[in-house]
């Protein structure tokens, strides 16, 4: 599961090294460059996601805050103990406090006047009836009128969860009942509840027992608000911001490189570029792709999860089956991407192989050596001179393709980057995140038991039949509502998990080609790295400004880009 990371200081960190450069490079900046980076950079730092926590003031708000922060830093009272809005700053995100629900009237007056500001509430209620309080769905529906994003967190305080499922049950699908009675529309299609034992996920933090954190809840909560954040204004911002600060450096790297005067480092330097290019327009590719792929993973899941209902174990081989295939799948389209940015590649290497330097400079032999490399050809040493073994050429104006220094072929290339499995462990971990909760219990019909015996308790035969009957209509019309609830629960949750795995494919498929195309990478970057003189310095320097860029859009694809 993606962590809410703190981007903040992960992007005021990689600014840090890229003012470093502006300033040892100030003529290749030019004058606008660090300008235009350090406003994109203060939009950025003052960009705070900020999650409101609202509801009932005895519901378990606070602690619901705290364990979602991981520390005991909300007061946790049953009565309102604060006339203003608390806030806590937590890994870069902005996390409002509430005086609640209840609170007298000029604390509520409070909340909603920081309402406008939230990205996304926390609508906290109990499951011990402050659920049933009208209160919170008059409030609920003002926040929804406003366009806020709301996400219903019900805090398990009879321990139900994994005892007493069908309770919940019904409490959530009271809560949706009691959501539309007041007039919030697309109540099941809008609107997501989670259930979280706050107590439970309080002792697996304090005590250090994984199992009881794993049982709260608390991941799938944070699971969810981290989709969520990804359609908010906050991460939109960041996302430019950071989309901003690639065009600039992007100028900036082709004005160090126009600095360039050895014909070896030019070119050295070309094929690093047209590598990281390579590199970014594949990763982009398959991004699109995973996105397309998860989200038809997500909606076909619901549909086969539900024919199996009744077979856990067969639920998890299904889901095993399908992510295999789309492990399989997304293999597929790396490969067919490597293949076709292999023949650029190819082009790139024969081109580099090509190039003709004088026989006594240094460069030649940094050229010949880096050539050795590539082809992974065994060298040794006649004195200072490094030649590949087998050959007696000197001139190397005469060695290109026809002295055999570069043989892998386009279609070789490929075969070799799509040998890195990705996805390994991805099966495992996105069923382990799906079952515990994924299938909802559907909805409990003992409780129409009482209400049965109490229509035919007494009464003549006729009165009897007809409570039967209204007893059957009634048992029904719950079963009806109780199995609409359970499917639109587990669409829900399919499509959180499918963003999940998305999230968790993308990272090891970019891991998976990075790498690949490292080894063709590594004998230029090395070289680079060991150069001394000011002007070679600066070509070392012109990798690591690409490799921050690359870092730059790794965080813009976390971030949720297209």
């Amino acid at each position: 599961m993606y962590e809410l990371k703190d981007y903040q200081s992960i992007l005021g960190e990689k600014a840090a090294r890229v003012q470093s450069f502006f300033e040892k490079y100030p003529k290749e900046s030019s004058a606008l460059a660090p300008k235009f980076f350090e406003t994109n950079e203060k939009k950025i730092r003052s960009t705070e996601p900020e999650i409101m926590v609202y509801g009932i003031y005895n519901a378990g708000k606070s602690s619901i805050l705290n364990e979602l922060m991981g520390a005991d830093r909300a007061a946790v009272n049953d009565i309102p103990t604060t006339d203003s809005v608390t806030y806590y700053e937590w890994q870069g995100y902005k996390i409002a406090d509430t005086p609640g629900i209840f609170a007298p009237i000029a604390h509520e007056q409070v909340t909603q006047n920081h309402l406008q500001k939230a990205d996304i509430v926390l609508f906290v209620m109990s499951t011990t009836g402050s659920n049933e309080k009208a209160e919170n769905y008059q409030r609920m529906k003002e926040i929804a009128d406003a366009g806020k994003k709301i996400i219903i967190v019900l805090n398990d305080k009879n321990g139900d969860m994994g005892r007493n499922d069908e309770n919940i049950q019904v409490i959530k699908r009271q809560v949706a009942v009691n959501m539309q009675k007041v007039g919030i529309d697309n109540v099941d299609e809008k609107y997501c509840i989670v259930t979280v034992n706050a107590a439970r996920a309080k002792k697996g933090r304090t005590e250090n027992k994984k199992n009881l954190l794993a049982k709260s809840g608390l991941d799938e909560l944070k699971n969810i608000i981290l989709t969520e954040l990804k359609s908010t204004t906050s991460f939109e911002i960041l996302r430019g911001g950071i989309r901003q600060i690639e065009n600039i450096l992007e100028e900036f790297i082709k004005n160090l490189e126009g600095n360039e005067n050895s014909e070896l480092i030019k070119n050295m330097n070309r094929v690093l570029e047209s590598f990281n290019k390579q590199k970014i327009s594949i990763r982009r590719q398959i991004n699109t792709y995973i996105d397309t792929q998860a989200e038809f993973l997500g909606n076909n899941l619901p549909q086969i999860i539900w024919a199996k209902r009744d077979n856990q174990d067969q639920i998890n081989q299904v889901i095993s089956d399908e992510i295999s295939r789309l492990n399989e799948k997304i293999q597929r389209e790396i490969k067919r991407h490597l293949t076709d940015a292999a023949s650029i590649l190819e082009l790139e290497l024969q081109s580099f192989a090509e190039i003709k330097l004088a026989a006594t400079t240094a460069d030649a032999e940094t050229f010949k050596n880096i050539l050795a490399q590539l082809n992974n050809v065994n060298v040794e040493t006649k004195g200072t001179e490094i030649v590949p073994q087998n050959s007696d050429k000197t001139d190397l104006s005469t060695i290109g393709l026809a002295g055999g220094l570069i043989t892998e072929s386009a279609g070789a290339i490929a075969a070799n980057l799509a040998k890195t499995e990705i996805g390994k462990a991805i099966a495992k971990t996105a069923i382990g995140k799906l079952i515990g909760g994924a299938i909802p219990v559907i909805g409990p019909i003992l409780t129409i038991v009482g209400v049965l015996g109490a229509l035919l308790g007494g009464g003549n035969d006729r009165e009897k039949v007809e409570a039967q009957l209204q007893a059957r209509n009634e048992q029904e019309r719950r079963r009806v509502e109780a199995e609409m609830q359970a499917r639109q629960e587990l669409n829900q949750k399919c499509l959180y998990l499918a963003d999940n795995i998305a999230d968790e494919l993308k990272t090891a498929a970019d891991n998976g080609i990075s790498e690949a195309l490292a080894k063709y990478e590594e004998p230029f970057k090395k070289t680079l790295a060991e150069r001394q003189t000011d002007n070679e310095k600066l070509s070392d320097d012109i990798v690591k400004l690409r490799e921050i860029f690359n870092e730059y859009d790794l965080i813009c694809v976390e971030l949720g880009a297209k």
